[in-house]
């Protein structure tokens, strides 16, 4: 029987003291994206949005192998480990037809502490459930949209046998071993009392843990309400707080599909982009001129220079506030550029 968990129990609960850390010799997270597709076309995802994504400009597709190994190598030839390496970020990692692979060559590179992944688990079946158990993921997120077909068609536009779906996932939980963790939450869209009544009796039998989540504002939100007129006041089960200065470029890195880096696994627009990893090594990026000037504008307090930094919803809840010592970061990132 899974475990009720507040989302909030999903993240790191012991924090670094960044004031003490910055600046970081390599990032503590890395999201590498398979692929930016998804088979969901979610009311409430900029993914789901195809307009928008057109409006702002964003490509589309999956990150071949060959520039996903030369990523892991360069992570391991750095001499250092990350703390989670996130295998997700915009689209639907399991459309990437590699994906088990990507995770197996990860994870037997022995460049990280734990693997994650999110999904949507629709395309889970008994073949793809073997090689997924069997690879060296260390927790598996399923997201739950909907407890009816019907609810999910109006969600997502997409049908989904929802039977089917459950089955899938019970069959996926029998054959997981100790270390791999499976999360389930729903999106709180409206869900009435009996609906969330519904999905603790569908899916806590299945699980390792499962929750309740609050809609997501995500970055550049002016552009669109991501939380459909719900408004909430707290994520993750916490209340928000509100800050002047992003913590995630500071030890987090997003790499695109496309082998472009991000500096937010929240940045759906590509507004963040400071290199890529087709043409410069992981090492230049993190410790280049274009991630440099970036922090050192949302340390001076020049935020809204970026759209997608500039009105982000996601800022409220970043756990880490470095606001009260900026001007000491920004000295110090300053001095180790300059010594470069």
């Amino acid at each position: 029987m899974g475990v009720f968990i507040e989302a909030k129990d999903t993240r790191v609960k012991k924090r670094e003291n960044l004031a003490e850390k910055i600046p970081l010799p390599f990032p503590y997270v890395m999201y590498i994206e398979p692929t930016n597709l998804c088979n969901f076309k979610c009311i409430f995802c900029p993914t789901g949005d195809k307009e928008l994504l057109k409006k702002v400009g964003r490509p589309a597709g999956k990150m071949e192998m060959p520039l996903f190994r030369k990523i892991i190598d360069e992570i391991k030839k750095s001499g250092h480990r990350l703390r989670l390496l996130s295998l997700y970020k915009d689209g639907e990692p399991l459309v990437h037809p590699d994906f088990p692979e990507m995770v197996r060559y990860a994870a037997d590179s022995g460049i990280c502490d734990r693997i994650w992944t999110k999904s949507n688990g629709a395309l889970l079946n008994p073949e793809l459930n073997k090689r997924l158990v069997s690879c060296g993921l260390t927790w598996l997120g399923i997201s739950v949209e909907a407890v009816t077909g019907r609810k999910y068609l109006d969600i997502c536009g997409t049908k989904l046998n929802y039977e089917r779906f459950i089955e899938n996932i019970a069959d996926l939980y029998r054959r997981k071993g100790d270390s791999l963790h499976v999360y389930i939450k729903i999106i709180d869209t409206n869900l009435s009392d009996a609906e969330k009544q519904k999905f603790f009796d569908d899916f806590s039998g299945i699980c390792d843990s499962y929750a309740v989540e609050k809609l997501m504002g995500w970055s550049y939100s002016s552009v669109k309400d991501f939380t459909l007129g719900t408004n909430p006041e707290t994520y993750d089960g916490m209340p928000f707080s509100e800050k002047d200065v992003c913590a995630y470029p500071f030890y987090v890195l997003a790499v695109n599909f496309d082998g472009s880096v991000s500096l937010c696994g929240n940045d759906w627009s590509h507004a963040t982009v400071v290199g890529n990893l087709n043409t410069e090594s992981l090492m230049d990026v993190w410790n280049g001129e274009r991630l440099y000037q970036f922090r050192k504008m949302l340390l001076e307090g020049r935020r809204c220079e970026n759209k997608a930094c500039g009105d982000c919803y996601y800022l409220k809840i970043v756990p880490d506030n470095i606001d009260d010592c900026r001007d000491i970061l920004l000295e110090r990132i300053t001095r180790q550029r300059q010594t470069r």
